[in-house]
Parts: structure tokens; sequence; C-alpha cells
């Protein structure tokens, strides 16, 4: 096999694939990335079986400066040392040549030898009996991602389901949904009814770091996607590159009838204010190791922030629009400022059940995005 490939399409592309190659694998194909070249296309892959990639470039879509393909072939470059020489290699073309299970790279007056497999038992990326179920906008779903992801379960759950994220579609509607058992994310959008695919409704549960990569790598113009679904797996198909993962299995709660809450107390404020507010309290709240507790002390003229520790004391007052009871409330700080990151609207809504009830923070003006977050009980002390 043999091909030239100019150094900053090489890296673009080394770039999208080399994060899926696993630190650790007892399988030695699995900690390379396969090359592919054919007649028509160079494709570069990797896997760590949860979860991989394939990015194609396709001849017609470059120039002759930018590709030639010379021999077709297909082997697994180990990519620990190759990864990082070639970040460093002169500007230019870079030859590939494969034989005998080694492969020479040559760029100017650069020439390194390096170990490579032949492809042959290197998993495939792509799943032939998967179904086409959703065509999407790229850059509203990684918002979506960007909005829901923080209020996904650790990895050292008791329930591994909550480690990822939960993306259904119901009645063209599309949910994404992510909760901890402290708190809920949930986004929506409308699914474009001129999709070339028949909308099917569905329901999958998403490994959180699978959407950790499909936002790093999904584009922010007017790029699609198509999501292709089947038993135990998921696709995410673009023009160049096919980003493939195992689903979770488990189940989440009715999230829909958890956020339907019987709001006591509502508080329309502006984002900027209360999340520096908080911010400044998370300060000294830390310190005192309390779950980052912070205190909502509300009125009908103000919303106050409230932090009391052996540290000291912090109070600050802050101009609202208040509905209903008067309330003296706890959280822990992080949480509600995680909620308040995800909002983009400049004034927000809390709307709070009561002191022991869950609290719903909501952009003023968009009906498409809810969080929940559960307060924090206070002792005696904390009063």
């Amino acid at each position: 096999m043999k091909f030239y490939i100019d150094k900053d399409i090489l890296l673009s592309s080394l770039s999208l694939v080399e994060k899926f190659v696993p630190l650790r694998s007892p399988v030695t194909l699995l900690s390379g990335i396969r090359f592919t070249a054919s007649h028509d296309f160079l494709s570069f892959s990797a896997t760590d079986l949860e979860m991989g990639i394939e990015h194609k470039i396709e001849l017609n879509d470059v120039d002759e400066n930018i590709l030639k393909i010379i021999e077709h072939g297909s082997y697994v470059v180990p990519v620990k040392i190759f990864s990082e020489i070639v970040r460093k290699l002169p500007a230019g073309e870079v030859m590939f040549l494969f034989s005998d299970n080694r492969v020479e790279i040559c760029s100017k007056s650069f020439k390194m030898n390096l170990p490579c497999y032949d492809a042959q038992d290197f998993p495939e990326i792509t799943h032939q009996e998967l179904l086409p179920t959703m065509s999407f906008s790229q850059k509203l779903f990684k918002n979506m991602i960007k909005q829901t992801i923080y209020a996904r379960a650790e990895e050292s759950t008791s329930r591994p389901q909550l480690t990822g994220i939960l993306v259904e579609s119901r009645q063209n509607m599309l949910h994404m949904v992510a909760l901890d058992g402290f708190r809920i994310a949930w986004r929506k959008e409308i699914i474009d009814e001129d999709s070339n695919h028949e909308q099917k409704d569905f329901s999958l549960i998403i490994p959180g770091k699978t959407l950790l990569e499909i936002n790093r790598i999904f584009g922010d113009g007017e790029e699609t996607f198509d999501l292709y679904v089947g038993k135990n797996r998921v696709e995410f198909r673009t023009k160049n590159t096919v980003i493939s993962s195992r689903l979770l299995e488990g189940s989440f709660i009715d999230y829909e009838q958890v956020t339907k809450v019987d709001a006591k107390t509502v508080v329309n404020i502006n984002s900027e204010i209360i999340f520096s507010a908080i911010d400044r309290g998370l300060i000294m709240a830390r310190e005192a190791g309390k779950n980052n507790l912070v205190k909502f002390k509300i009125n009908s003229d103000n919303f106050e922030v409230n932090v009391e520790n052996e540290t000291g004391s912090l109070v600050d007052k802050l101009p609202c629009k208040t509905q209903g009871e008067e309330l003296l409330i706890a959280f822990n700080a992080r949480f509600i400022m995680d909620a308040l990151r995800s909002i983009e609207t400049p004034e927000v809504k809390f709307s709070f059940s009561g002191e022991s009830g869950p609290c719903i923070i909501e952009p003023v003006g968009e009906e498409n995005q809810l969080n929940l977050v559960l307060p924090v009980k206070m002792r005696g002390e904390d009063y």
C-alpha cells in the first residue's frame, strides 16, 4: 500500500480518530489506527469496541496535491509514537509505503520506519443491519449535548445507565435528558419534517463518553447527520465520518412527570447577576465542606444569596421579580451554577415547590429547556 498526503490533512484526520484508540488494550490491533486506501478514498479508523470512528477522504473531493493513492491496501499503525512524530514533521507532502508489516514514512529529508499490522482482523466500524432513523442538525445536536451532559452521573454509580444520556424521539420531537439522582437536565427540539428518513419514535441511552466525542467532532454550520439505530448499537453518520457506539441498558425515571411541580414561589432574575452571586458564595461555601451549601432567602423585594460557616459569612441581595410565598432554602451551589451555565437567555426563572421540594430552572422566553435541582436539607444550625 502506498499513498501521498498533505501533512495538514493528515493531522486533521488523525485528530478526529486518535481519541478512539484505547489507552490500554489486550488486543494489539486496537492500539493503532487502521489506514485503508482504495481506488476512490483513504480512510482512518479506530475503536475500543465500545465506540469507534471511521473518517474518509474521498479522492473526488480533494486536489491531487492533497492526496494521491498509488497502491491499495489496509494496515494498522500503532498510534503512540506515530502520532507524536507526525505532528513535528515539516509542512508539505508525506509519503506512506506499507510492506512486510513495516511502514516507511517520508517527508522531505525525514524518513521513519515503524512496525504495522495487517488489518484483516480489525473490527468493522459500521454495521449494515442498522436502520436510518433520523436526520438532524449537527449544530443543534451539539447544543443539546452541552446543555444536558453536565447532569449525568459519575462512572462510579451503581446505575450505569445514568452515566449516559437518554435520547428519544416522540411525536416529531427530539428529547435529550441527563440525570444523576440529584438533578435533571432536559432539552428538546423539533425534528425537521423534511428529513429524508421516515420519522420513527425511538428511545436510546447513549454513553456520555460517546456524546462528548460527538460534541468535539460535529460542526457548527449547516451540516446535518443521519442517525442509524440497531438492537444495541447506534451510528452517527456525516458525509465523511461514521461514529459508532454501543447503547447502555436500563431505564430512566419518568422525567416528564417528575418535573411537573406545584410552584409555591416563582422568581424571574437576570442570569448573569444570579450566577455571579452564587459563584462568589461558592468560594466560601466550599471551604466548609458541607456540600457547597448556599442558602437562598426569597421575599417580595429581593433574592438573597447567603453563606455562613466557620470561615465567615456572606450576603448578596439581588433585585428580582417574585410571586408567591417567602422562602428559605439551600442548594449545592455547583448544581445551580451548572444549570445556569447551560442557559443562554439573559433572564432565568426559578420555580420553587417549597423548602424541601425540587426547584425548576428555565430560560425566560424559551420553552425547550428545563433543569431540576433537589435542595439540600438544612439542619437546625443552618437556619
